[in-house]
């Protein structure tokens, strides 16, 4: 560029360039990012130096620092520490710059071992606020997750020594053409690639529309943000650690080995429910599964045409995790679970007010059902169907009769009855339904009222349902969809329709313990029948054997628990020595469960709770109910939901008052 050339450094300086300048990828309305080196205790005069560039009507971003100073931003700012490794030598003193590079990158090397961390949670704070390129049907493809920023991550990870740059050239040229196009249509600085700019774009690409455009561009991310994601995880096996990893168990072959999920030392490659045990303990626990874990997981078996009751709860329990389907969908196994996501997966809606891919659409509804998941009775059926509302699109037949189809299979696949069959199909097929009355229709005349009692089927449960979906679908769709608007229709129609339905009462259990403690197995539970015992004591030697409970059933001094064991394997079972450790009464301490998000409502002389799951909630709960006539517990989709009839007077705002005390935030 004859204007950087003509420029006039000071003696004794160096003129570098930076960024997309330095890496000779400038767009037509990029920056000029300079930065002009002078030694310590120089004050170089460059009044001369910035005009010439100011008066060209470029945009430019300058800096004056020392070298000293330039190592010194390694540890203060990972966006510039980015920028200073990749500077290139413009004008003047050309050793001051080589000088300069050196110790920049001799810093970088050492910083990186400090501060990995916060160069990760940097990037992973620039994915939160600018999306995945994958993803987004409005994708920043210099800021969101696999875009450029991310190749200059990959090249910065390099030049620390701690992985391998990988070949994505052709990726690279490709972000770099579209984003240099996109700069000339909209005559502007633009990173974010918007419908009605990314036509014009296809065709100078040669492309058919902007869909194949949208495809490629997705395609290049994705590659790019697999190569991301398997560079950190080289850089942090590289750095490595000083402490040993501690090895404890999670489920049944599933083991957290420091920081990260692995399998055991020996697990069972015959058992297909693996790889789900494996996806909801990271869900459960936040942590990563290892790479070599997932590739290793692709060993297993096809799940069987009727996946077994506990993997079909822990199917529902990594559902409200977006990032963990995302990975079992990075890995190959998320298809072998929902082979219908094949058709939508990267797949761009035609609704222009869609912000997201319809896979990544469907996750979002499903992460802001789990959000008021204990708001709702059934939040397994809530979370199947806000996973397949959208799964119907494309195939040339309106969604919601696709989705109801594929949605009554997949609820046959993990066991659900007729009537909850019937329910999740309902939901996916009129998910529209209330959106299209508050719109068209008078929200608060009778005749609207029954057209959504006649597509509910008149069923209290599904209406709840469907409003949640209502709200969650339209929040995750996009800004504005979710209005005053659509808020009061929806809130009005529902209430009223609510009204003219009789709420059903919980049922009192049936119980079968017809001796002191037993024990039964049915497929992968095990059901502890006990008579006369206190419920703690049984719930605190669960606790201790690291069962995980999915059912209660107690009437009087009966009660029935469904566990399954999480570390011993369920044919080594010993039924007396479990009994023999109840005996023994060496089990009595139960944790304190952490708050969570509490509901409570009164039917009657019946208390239903609703909380999320964890361990010793429901000792907790039991610590403060006054003397009960009977409990039920169930746990669908992570969901504990209790059901206690309390016989007599009772002080409700007491009670009210002490369970939110000992599992809500109260």
């Amino acid at each position: 560029m004859k204007l950087l050339s003509d420029l006039s450094v000071p003696p004794g300086c160096a003129l570098v360039a930076t960024g997309s300048l330095a890496r000779r990828e400038m767009a037509l309305h990029s920056d000029l990012d300079l930065l002009l080196l002078h030694p310590e205790g120089v004050e170089p005069d460059v009044g001369k130096l910035w005009y010439p560039l100011w008066d060209s009507g470029w945009r430019v971003d300058h800096a004056v620092r020392t070298p000293a100073e330039c190592a010194g931003m390694m540890s203060a700012d990972s966006t510039a520490a980015l920028a200073l490794l990749e500077m290139r030598h413009l004008a003047g003193d050309a050793e001051l710059t080589a000088r300069t590079r050196e110790l920049v990158l001799r810093e970088w090397r050492v910083e990186i071992h400090r501060n990995f961390d916060a160069l990760v949670g940097a990037a992973i704070a620039r994915w939160r606020r600018s999306g995945s390129v994958v993803t987004m049907t409005h994708p920043d493809l210099k800021n969101g997750r696999g875009g450029l920023r991310d190749l200059d991550l990959l090249r910065a990870l390099a030049l620390a020594q701690l992985c391998d740059v990988p070949a994505l050239s052709a990726e690279r040229q490709l972000l770099l053409d579209v984003r240099g196009l996109l700069h000339t249509h909209a005559r502007r600085r633009r990173d974010v690639l918007d419908p009605e700019f990314a036509t014009d774009i296809a065709a100078d690409l040669g492309m058919a529309d902007r869909h194949e455009l949208s495809g490629e561009v997705a395609g290049a991310a994705r590659r790019i943000d697999a190569a991301v994601t398997a560079a950190l995880a080289a850089s942090r096996a590289a750095l490595g650690s000083r402490v040993r990893r501690v090895r404890r168990p999670l489920d049944v072959d599933v083991v957290a080995a420091g920081s990260e999920i692995t399998l055991s030392r020996r697990p069972n490659f015959s058992d297909p429910a693996l790889v789900l045990r494996v996806a909801a303990a990271s869900a459960r626990t936040g942590l990563p599964v290892t790479t070599h874990t997932w590739l290793r997981l692709r060993e297993l078996p096809d799940m069987p045409a009727v996946i077994p009751a506990a993997a079909a709860e822990d199917f529902f329990e990594l559902l409200a995790h977006p990032e963990v389907v995302n990975e079992l969908d990075r890995h190959g196994l998320w298809t072998r679970l929902v082979p219908e996501w094949e058709h939508v997966r990267g797949r761009m809606p035609r609704e222009r007010t869609h912000v997201h891919t319809i896979d990544q659409h469907s996750l979002e509804t499903v992460a802001l059902c789990a959000a008021v998941g204990v708001s709702v009775a059934r939040p397994d059926l809530l979370f199947l169907a806000a996973l397949f509302h959208d799964i119907g699109k494309g195939y040339g037949r309106p969604h919601e009769q696709v989705g109801a189809e594929f949605v009554a299979r997949m609820a046959a696949r993990l066991g659900l009855n007729l009537p909850d069959r019937s329910r999740v199909q309902t939901l996916v097929a009129e998910h529209t339904t209330i959106a299209r009355l508050a719109a068209r229709h008078d929200p608060t005349s009778d005749d609207t009222r029954d057209l959504l009692l006649d597509a509910v089927h008149y069923d209290r449960d599904t209406l709840d349902l469907l409003e949640v979906l209502t709200e969650a679908d339209a929040r995750a769709t996009g800004p504005g969809v979710w209005n005053a608007r659509l808020e009061s229709g929806l809130r009005t129609l529902v209430d009223r329709a609510r009204r003219a339905l009789v709420p059903a009462t919980p049922l009192r259990p049936h119980v079968h313990a017809p001796e002191q403690l037993t024990l039964r197995r049915d497929g992968d539970v095990v059901t502890i029948a006990a008579r006369g015992h206190d419920p703690r004591g049984i719930l605190a030697l669960l606790v201790a054997k690291a069962w995980k409970l999915s059912a209660v059933r107690i009437v009087g001094e009966h009660a029935e628990y469904d566990a399954r064991p999480t570390v011993e394997k369920l044919d080594d079972l010993d039924t007396g020595a479990f009994i023999q450790a109840h005996k023994s009464g060496v089990h009595t301490a139960v944790p304190v469960p952490p708050p969570a998000p509490t509901w409570l409502s009164w039917h009657g002389q019946v208390l239903e709770v609703r909380t999320g799951v964890r361990v010793g909630a429901l000792a907790a709960l039991l610590g403060v109910l006054p003397e009960f006539e009977w409990l039920s517990l169930t746990t669908p989709g992570a969901t504990m939901i209790v059901h206690v009839s309390l016989p007599g007077v009772v002080d409700r705002r007491k009670v009210d008052r002490d369970v939110t005390r000992v599992l809500g935030n109260g």
